[in-house]
């Protein structure tokens, strides 16, 4: 079995199937003697796709992901069997039309229309100035002086900002092909958006939140770099996806946090109520999703490209939706991290080691900068001094 899945996650083997019509039975030959010992692998790797491919019957994404691993499970129960067993349960399961190949193309690796269109659009950096700004889908930029600005979307295209009407041609009935907007938020600065489905998502400074004018078509995607506390409106039928450069969130009605700052080697969710799967953005067939339940924590290594699930407090993760962080036993490195992304300032380490210094504690961030700081350098037994503006270094 796993050498038959191997050829599965071949793209090269899949094109040299798709593409070898005319003289695929020499072809096959030829590709069985330079692997003898995987013979009978590849004669029934190849049969399955050339099968599929020549089945014209549409089905979703997922119901051929499905269908697929129903041939597999069957081949697996007859691994025992000889070949012409397996290859008549091939032939049997094919009739139901288990396509993952689409016009000679495997489903499986062709990203979805509008995650690609996501993931296409132009990204001005981070801004570090004192503005958040929403970049619209017809071109506009639009500064958001104020703090915490709050951006409502309706169904129907109104666009407001802080109960004020700023927009309002885009229509539901009519949308652009592409019409993605951007809410982008300094370091120091955070913001709300209500999206066009009723969904309320809190972002956090230093993020980008790409999000469609209306959303359309099966599923809801959005992606997100940075961090963000999600409040999704329920939608059996459309499931709401969160994309990031490493991995997606799908969930149908749930609240969440998701941290995915580019500069971290881990993305984080949390959850807080309903349910979500995390799953790697170039996952493979076999690859089985993460499932969170509330008060669980799902941690995704960059460097490793594995998944660890913790028991948490929820609220150490999202209080700072309203000003608040709260930390237990947590590394001084990360929480000075936050403070750098929530104030807009820079920390430096005499001695790399005092960022492993772990301290316990809650913070209102509306309180002084300096206030705040002289908190977290009692907590943590260390001296903090300014060095210049906005620069500060932490001493033994």
């Amino acid at each position: 079995m796993a050498n038959l899945s191997k050829y599965f996650e071949d793209k090269d083997f899949i094109q040299k199937v798709n593409e070898s019509a005319d003289d695929s039975e020499t072809w096959l030959q030829h590709y069985m003697e330079d692997y003898p010992g995987d013979r009978e692998q590849i004669r029934l790797a190849w049969k399955i796709i050339r099968q599929f491919r020549t089945n014209n019957k549409s089905l979703s994404d997922e119901d051929k992901i499905l269908l697929f691993s129903r041939v597999l499970r069957q081949i697996e129960e007859q691994k025992h069997s000889n070949f012409r067993k397996i290859s008549l349960v091939l032939l049997r399961y094919a009739a139901v039309a288990i396509l993952f190949f689409s016009i000679g193309s495997l489903i499986f690796y062709k990203p979805d229309k509008i995650e690609a269109d996501l993931f296409s659009q132009r990204f001005p950096e981070i801004i570090r100035e004192n503005s958040s700004m929403l970049i619209r889908s017809t071109g506009e930029d639009i500064l958001l002086e104020q703090d915490n600005p709050v951006i409502e979307h309706s169904g129907d295209g109104v666009v407001t900002i802080d109960r004020q009407e700023v927009i309002s041609s885009v229509r539901a009935n009519n949308p652009p092909e592409k019409t993605f907007n951007q809410l982008i938020n300094p370091y120091g600065k955070t913001a709300q958006v209500t999206l066009s489905d009723g969904t309320r998502v809190f972002l956090n400074a230093g993020s980008r939140l790409v999000y469609p004018e209306v959303f359309s078509g099966t599923t809801r995607e959005v992606l997100l770099t940075g961090e963000a506390f999600f409040d999704v409106k329920q939608d059996a039928g459309n499931p709401f996806i969160v994309l990031t450069s490493d991995v997606r969130i799908k969930v149908l009605g749930t609240r969440f946090n998701l941290m995915a700052y580019p500069s971290d080697n881990f993305v984080e969710a949390v959850l807080a109520a309903g349910k979500i799967t995390l799953s790697r953005n170039d996952a493979n067939l076999f690859e089985k999703p993460v499932e969170l339940t509330p008060g669980q924590l799902v941690s995704y290594n960059r460097s490793t490209m594995k998944s660890s699930v913790s028991i948490v407090d929820p609220d150490y993760y999202t209080l700072w939706t309203e000003g608040i962080f709260r930390f237990e036993s947590t590394h001084l490195s990360r929480i000075v991290k936050r403070l750098e992304r929530y104030y807009n300032i820079r920390f430096q380490f005499s001695d790399p080691f005092l960022g492993t210094v772990r301290i316990s504690g809650k913070l209102e961030m509306k309180e002084e900068l300096d206030e705040t700081i002289e908190r977290i350098a009692r907590a943590a037994q260390v001296h903090i001094d300014k060095v210049s503006e906005g620069v500060f270094v932490v001493r033994k």
